[in-house]
């Protein structure tokens, strides 16, 4: 968790679906888009996003001051983070690094030095995917989690998305899923790539139906600038606004998700199952708050089996 998202849009859209208030000239400004090879490998919109595809990651423009205008940025990165001192094929390095966990995050031999060199970012997507295992016929039901839209638009209908950009206004259309995670510019001779972590913590019992974990979402002005301010906000602060979220709504998917080749909107496309949850509620009222620490039986296989990083 979290092992898929979807992101649809292009990149004007998503510069535009990312704009920001500017505090001076009092309108909205939408991040330059920094353009990186890597290796090859460029953003291609989908609805099934996997691990080691590319997309537009939001961060701070604090390094790249030469480079770009904004003060917030986009740059194409790949999903899965690449250890600074792996050596050869960057697809070899084998650790899972597709997310980081949030309470092991300021000890980890691997993020711990990424995050205090502002290393933070923001993962920008339409929604994620998370697979639920039923008690019956343990077949793994997946389900779309997104922000909660306006009224007239259906987060599986891009026609109803409206989509528009004015700088006194900002954006009028789908709203974005922000999740907060951990950047890494990698080089190995003339190769450079840029890649990210997502960040995770416990779920509460209102999302342990689905996961025992769920990625650390940013859904308020104030927490994406604190998060992505890596100049005067300091690790530990930065850390405090990844809180308890209220706005996010899910409903089930199809199959066709589980293959990573299927990329169409057929992918998040709501469906009807006979046995619903019932515990589902119409939001995840509280996705960050406590839950005890005492591992299950599954997560503590899952450490045991992971390399220590």
């Amino acid at each position: 968790m979290c092992g898929r998202t979807g992101l649809s849009l292009d990149r004007e859209q998503i510069r535009c679906a990312c704009s920001f208030l500017d505090r001076h000239s009092k309108s909205f400004i939408k991040p330059e888009y920094l353009h990186e090879h890597n290796n090859g490998k460029e953003y291609t919109p989908s609805s099934n996003i996997a691990p080691t595809d590319v997309t537009p990651v939001l961060i701070s423009s604090s390094k790249f001051k030469n480079a770009a205008h904004t003060s917030r940025v986009l740059k194409p990165m790949m999903w899965g983070i690449i250890p600074p001192w792996h050596k050869g094929h960057y697809k070899h390095h084998n650790l899972s690094t597709n997310n980081c966990r949030l309470e092991n995050i300021q000890h980890s031999k691997l993020y711990s030095p990424i995050l205090n060199n502002g290393g933070r970012c923001i993962i920008v997507a339409e929604g994620f995917y998370e697979w639920q295992t039923t008690l019956k016929n343990k077949v793994k039901q997946p389900y779309y989690i997104y922000m909660k839209q306006e009224s007239d638009i259906s987060i599986s209908d891009p026609k109803s998305w409206k989509n528009e950009f004015k700088e006194n206004e900002g954006w009028k259309g789908i709203k974005l899923l922000y999740m907060a995670g951990l950047y890494h510019a990698w080089q190995d001779n003339d190769v450079i790539i840029y890649s990210y972590s997502v960040i995770t913590m416990d779920s509460n019992e209102t999302f342990s139906w689905l996961h025992h974990r769920m990625p650390a979402i940013l859904d308020n002005d104030e927490q994406v600038e604190a998060w992505l301010d890596i100049d005067n906000v300091n690790v530990n602060l930065a850390l405090k606004y990844l809180t308890q979220t209220k706005i996010l709504e899910w409903h089930p998917v199809s199959t066709l998700v589980n293959n990573s080749k299927n990329k169409s909107l057929e992918c998040n496309r709501k469906i009807s199952i006979e046995d619903k949850p019932k515990t589902m509620q119409k939001s995840l009222t509280a996705w960050f708050s406590k839950t005890t620490k005492r591992k299950s039986t599954e997560e503590i296989s899952q450490d045991c089996k992971k390399p220590k990083i």
